[in-house]
């Protein structure tokens, strides 16, 4: 059919230029399409390898993950992993990224012994519960940095 509108079933029909050139409203590009994937990719791996590369940068980039890291982790001890992963992202290399994870876990067991305050000393008597928090914040983010080796 030629003409757009409604035939016997109630479904519409587009027309012959419509059906050939697609639909009749303009993105904004010359082609008709839209192209996403390739300049948000590129852009992000752009801002990542500056991060990664430039020490201004890298620094703030890293001082944003582990407050980010530190956030999440008050909330749930996954945040321990993902703080890891977090500092790690930013780093310029898997290792530097396992060391930074080692750095991040130190500074979480620092933050936690402040938050007890007083309490410290006696929770330090706790003899095997003191090794899993200990073993936690070292091994659940360096668990969580390893995804620098995928990304």
């Amino acid at each position: 059919m030629s003409t757009s509108g409604s035939d016997e079933n109630g479904t519409n029909e587009a027309t012959e230029t419509e059906a050939a050139d697609g639909p009749l409203e303009d993105d904004g590009s010359e082609n008709g399409t839209v192209e996403h994937d390739g300049t948000v990719l590129e852009r992000s791996r752009a801002v990542l390898e500056r991060a990664r590369t430039e020490p201004r940068t890298h620094a703030v980039a890293v001082v944003v993950a582990v407050v980010l890291g530190l956030l999440a982790s008050w909330l749930h001890w996954f945040g321990l992993v993902l703080g890891g992963a977090f500092v790690a992202f930013v780093s310029p290399s898997l290792r530097r990224g396992v060391v930074g994870a080692v750095g991040f876990g130190l500074l979480v067991l620092v933050v936690f012994a402040l938050a007890l305050g007083g309490s410290a000393w006696t929770v330090l008597e706790t003899t095997p519960v003191v090794y899993l928090v200990v073993a936690s914040a070292f091994g659940l983010p360096v668990l969580g940095s390893l995804v620098r080796g995928i990304v």
